[in-house]
């Protein structure tokens, strides 16, 4: 008995299939189920029976989107005999299917999809441009409309300004990506950071940073002839090295303050505690900082050209 029943269900299932299968809405049902194979099979059984149905070309198409294939042929076909309805039901499926896509983490399938979409119609790229930056997909976001790459760059300044520090330059760098708007801006910031470094190795790297940005000024400058006045806090150098003329004559130079708790830091390493008696690194080119070891309100240096130099007054 219970054979016999399970033959007789087989023989209805055998029997009722093609009629389900030979059927739109079946098609339809199947590929809403993940049932591709299967409604394909209807949809070519359709479009044979008859060429001109636009709803099973068009279906067909939807059918080629979910399993992440194009579908402009499939589609190009029902637009082809109802352009009003299906290029507007088209583009906006390829739309649909791209979202779909993007929320799985299928972003090259779904750049496949919103391509499609906006070939069928351009008059998308806005808003599927708003759609990605919203989602902080800026790349995908200005392949469709760049006008908003000077967005993205506005925001990324903005979250950059919340870190600060090392912490920052990610997102400065991706706001030059975007926009040259905050080039000038940026290199600023990075510049005072590097003047509130003592370390070379710091003042090197946050100069380098700012150099990604635009020209930055040179780490030194030329002293000409003359008596020049520093004032440095414990700890602290000056934010440039120190320099003279190159003019083929001797430059010689004096550094002196009441109690000398200074240093000479050389652009080679050399360190010099300086003093009433001491003896500068004889150097074809001088190129030094000046380090106060306690606070110096008041570092003189003399520069005398083609003379020795007195002893700046104390």
């Amino acid at each position: 008995m219970f054979r016999t029943i399970i033959c007789t269900l087989a023989a209805i299932i055998l029997i009722a299939t093609p009629i389900f299968a030979d059927n739109l809405s079946a098609a339809k049902k199947f590929t809403e189920a993940g049932q591709y194979l299967q409604a394909e099979a209807v949809f070519k059984a359709q479009i044979d029976k008859n060429a001109q149905d636009a709803d099973s070309w068009y279906w067909w198409g939807v059918c080629q989107l979910k399993q992440g294939r194009t579908a402009d042929q499939l589609f190009l076909k029902a637009i082809g005999l109802d352009p009003t309805k299906y290029n507007a039901l088209a583009s906006k499926t390829y739309r649909q299917e791209g979202e779909a896509f993007l929320a799985k983490g299928r972003t090259d399938t779904a750049i496949t999809m919103f391509d499609g979409a906006v070939s069928l119609d351009k008059t998308l790229k806005p808003a599927i441009g708003q759609y990605l930056f919203n989602l902080g997909q800026y790349d995908l976001a200005i392949r469709y409309a760049p006008e908003f790459g000077s967005k993205a760059a506005d925001n990324l300044y903005t979250k950059a300004e919340t870190f600060g520090g090392e912490a920052s330059l990610p997102f400065y760098r991706q706001v030059k990506k975007y926009s040259a708007k905050y080039n000038e801006a940026i290199k600023a910031k990075l510049l005072a950071i590097a003047k509130t470094k003592s370390e070379e190795k710091d003042i090197t790297f946050w100069r380098t940073a700012a150099a990604e940005f635009g020209k930055i000024p040179v780490d030194y400058k030329i002293y000409e002839p003359g008596v020049y006045t520093f004032s440095l806090k414990a700890g602290e150098k000056t934010d440039h090295w120190i320099m003279f003329p190159a003019r083929g004559v001797v430059i010689n130079y004096s550094v002196s303050s009441p109690d000398y708790q200074y240093k000479l830091v050389y652009d080679d390493g050399e360190v010099i505690q300086d003093g009433k008696d001491v003896v500068y690194p004889n150097k074809i080119t001088d190129k030094f900082k000046i380090l106060a070891i306690t606070d110096q309100p008041e570092i003189k240096m003399t520069v005398v050209q083609g003379q020795l130099s007195a002893v700046a007054q104390q």
